[in-house]
Parts: structure tokens; sequence; C-alpha cells
């Protein structure tokens, strides 16, 4: 079982007659121009003629980039099969079956035979992510890639299910906003929370070797790159990992090839990254441009009329207003499912954005996740950001082929008071 480092949270696993790639992206930013790859990639697009399989983890552009994927040649597309887990939406399976891919579809936590000596099992975590576990030639690999497990429980389940891992990978660092600028010690507590939740996975699989990845990026725009400041780096990752936890660890560099199992030198890929990133803080933010408030008021028009075909109208209407604070604009504006957008004065706002990020929740059914992601957003004192959160996760549900009715709001009531009961 070979791995070669691709970029971020994608490498390619070479098992003999399964050459199988995870998650590939390739180039370009990601996220509404939020995110931007730490390092450059040394694979090409016609080195997938080596390949046999592509496994995409969940939808974030990541991890699923369709602009890189259209980048493959069209013949090597066809003679290369997608795995994905199964989905209400097919929205995954239907853009990589345009593409030409072969798309394979696995069944939640049931194994799938691939060859003789190469299985694997996918698991679907809240609702989007899913993680893999791979058997082959006499190891086996758990690739936990962004899941997040909210109870102590669930990654014994795991463990349980995935039995001996000689080796896991997942996430190091925070991938969102997680607070305005100058709230240093807030951001230094989410990254100190997801140290925590790397640490848990590890004593809770007790894998034989360790890879920390999926944190390859950086905060690439004006309005977003203060995130940076308190990031885990791979270097304090790595001794943290080596030295306190005593694990085993590896840490791999776009290009670097390695055989689980054996023991791997790290340093020059921690000093290569650590090169990467600095580099990533001269460098020149990106900037968007101003989208006037009429474009705002008509892209909205259109997303309430697609929302109120799809929903029940008086559950929309039901919606609590948000008021944001534009600053591109240098005005405050009301949105909501009952009147769309229309300027005010004098409330107490719950968010401040930009225009080209406003009109990218409008245009897109990710667009309020994406926000939250990437970060280009403020949380002004005394307001209430989810209500803006909730007016945008409607057209989200509807793309995973959900309805805003009744019997989904109370759905939704009862996940909510399952997931405190096991919090």
């Amino acid at each position: 079982m070979r791995i070669t480092w691709v970029n971020h949270a994608s490498f390619v696993l070479d098992a003999g007659a399964v050459r199988l790639i995870c998650d590939p992206w390739f180039e370009g930013r990601s996220f509404n121009n939020g995110w931007s790859l730490l390092s450059p990639t040394k694979m090409t697009y016609e080195d997938f003629a080596g390949l046999t399989h592509i496994w995409f983890s969940h939808e974030h552009p990541d991890h699923f980039s369709p602009p890189n994927l259209k980048k493959i040649p069209e013949q090597i597309r066809r003679k290369l099969t997608v795995l994905f887990h199964e989905t209400r939406d097919k929205r995954v399976v239907n853009v990589c079956k345009s593409l030409g891919f072969a798309v394979q579809e696995l069944p939640d936590c049931k194994p799938f035979t691939m060859s003789p000596d190469f299985t694997v099992t996918c698991g679907i975590n809240e609702m989007i992510d899913s993680w893999i576990s791979i058997s082959a030639r006499g190891k086996t690999l758990l690739n936990l890639n962004d899941c997040i497990f909210a109870a102590p429980q669930e990654l014994a389940d795991l463990h349980r299910m995935s039995g001996k891992v000689d080796l896991l990978l997942s996430q190091f660092s925070y991938a969102n906003w997680v607070g305005n600028p100058g709230d240093v010690e807030t951001h230094r507590s989410h990254a100190a929370r997801k140290r925590a939740a790397m640490t848990a996975q590890i004593k809770a699989i007790q894998p034989k070797q360790f890879i920390p990845f999926a944190s390859y990026v950086s905060f690439c725009h004006r309005e977003n790159f203060y995130l940076n400041d308190s990031v885990n780096r791979i270097g304090d990752i790595y001794n943290y990992l080596t030295n306190d936890l005593k694990q085993e660890t590896i840490v791999l560099y776009p290009g670097d090839s390695w055989e689980v199992g054996s023991p791997q030198l790290s340093d020059d890929a921690i000093r290569n990254y650590e090169t990467d990133f600095q580099n990533a803080l001269k460098a020149d933010p990106f900037t968007s441009p101003q989208v006037a408030l009429v474009d705002l008021q008509r892209a909205m028009a259109e997303l309430l009329i697609k929302c109120r075909a799809k929903n029940n109208p008086l559950l929309l209407k039901a919606l609590p207003p948000s008021c944001v604070r534009v600053w591109d604009l240098g005005l405050d504006i009301e949105v909501s499912f009952r009147n769309g957008i229309r300027p005010v004065s004098g409330k107490t706002r719950d968010l401040a954005l930009s225009s080209d990020s406003l009109l990218y929740c409008i245009k897109t059914d990710w667009g309020g996740e994406t926000l939250k992601i990437n970060g280009r957003f403020e949380a002004p004192a005394g307001g209430n950001s989810e209500r803006f959160f909730r007016l945008f996760r409607v057209p989200q549900y509807n793309g995973y082929g959900s309805r805003l009715d009744l019997r989904f709001a109370a759905g939704k009531v009862i996940e909510s008071l399952r997931r405190e009961a096991r919090n």
C-alpha cells in the first residue's frame, strides 16, 4: 500500500489493481475566492491516466472541484470510476456522469469489494461529509477528512467497525470563520479545539501511524486574511503529536511517495510547508468587485420565486428577517423571504459583509454555508448571525432534496434535541 501525496486532502493510494485518488483539488481559489492552496500541486491532469478510481468525501469545493475535473482529458475521464456515498439529491453523481466518469455509489457503512484484495467502507457524517475505510494488502487506512464526531461513542463505533487501523488521516486546523478581526483569543481557542478533536480521534482509533492533512490552505481574501493569524501550523502539530502524544506521525509534501508502515522523515516536508505559509502571508490578498444594490434585489427576487415553489410559503414568511451591513455599499439592508431586500436604518445588525459575498449567498444553494467556511464576514455586537444563516439554509436544504414544510420543521427540532442530549 503506497501513498503519493497530491495536495491538501488529496493523495493517490496504490494497491496493485486499484489506484485510487482521494479528493483531488489541484489549483484555483475555493469557497468564493476565500481559500487558496498553500503549496503548488505537482501531479498533472494527464497523470490521471495511471489511476482507476476517484473518491470524493463530500461536495465542498476543496474536495470536489468540477473546474479541475473538467481539465482531465475526456478520454481519460471515461476510463475512471468515481466512488461517492449514496445521496438523495445525486448532485455529485450527476455532475460526474455528465463529465463522462463511471460512477459507483457506496451504501452507508457497508463494505464494498473492488478487487479480491481491496475493500472500502464509506460512512456519512453530519449529512454532507463522509469517511472511508480501505482494507488492502493486509493493511487498513481510515480517512476521516473533515468529519466531525460530536460524541465519543461515535468514534468508538467507528473504531469497532474499522478494526485495527494502520494509518489514520484527519484535519488538523480550523477551516471556517472563528471570530472577528482582533478576536485573537477566540481564534486560538478554535485552533485548540481542532487540535483536541484530532487528539480524541487518535486516542479512540489508536492508529499505528497518523497523517495530519486537509488544512494546507491559506485564507486569501482581503476580508478573511486575518484568520491566518492563529491557524495550527504543521510543525507545531507534528511536535505535539510526536512528543506529547507519542504518535508516529507522517507529514508528506506534494510529490512525496511513501509506503504505509515504513518510517518516514518529515523534516523537509514541514520546512517546505512553513516556507509556503510565509509566502502566503506576504502575498497580496484577493479583492472582489462591488455589486450594485439593484442587482442584489433582482437576484433575491429570483430566489424568492424559486424558494416559494419548493417550500411552504407560510413557513418561509415566518422566518425572521435579518439586518446586515453591506460594507462596500455603505448601507444597512433587511433580508427576508417576505420582502426580499430593502434598505433600512436604525436596526440592530446581525451581520456585516461585502456585496459580493451577499450575492454569492443569494445565487448559490450553498452560499450561506460557503460564507461560514470562508469567513468573509463579521458578527456585530448585539446581533444574531444565525438569523441570517437560517434564511440561506433553506436553498441549501432544497439542494439536498429536502423541503421546508411542517414535517421537515418538526424533524429539525427533534434532530436538535437529540444532538443536545448526546452532548
